[in-house]
């Protein structure tokens, strides 16, 4: 199973998101990270569904937690 978004899952995660950090609304760069929604730690895929591109203060943040 692969633990990274692939570039054409990414594109779809920014384009989703408005090209804003799913979280706060800062405006993102090239370099957002795709997160797992449902942490791949704790058994989510690298899907689509279970993806939200974040800044990566956020990210960092969350960590592998899952928040609803």
């Amino acid at each position: 199973m692969n633990r990274r978004f692939n570039k054409q899952q990414r594109k779809v995660l920014l384009m989703i998101s408005g090209g804003f950090c799913s979280n706060c609304s800062k405006t993102l760069s090239n370099s957002f990270h795709a997160d797992h929604i449902y942490p791949f730690s704790k058994g989510g895929q690298t899907i689509i569904e279970n993806g939200q591109a974040l800044c990566s203060a956020c990210n960092l943040k969350k960590g592998s937690n899952y928040e609803n």
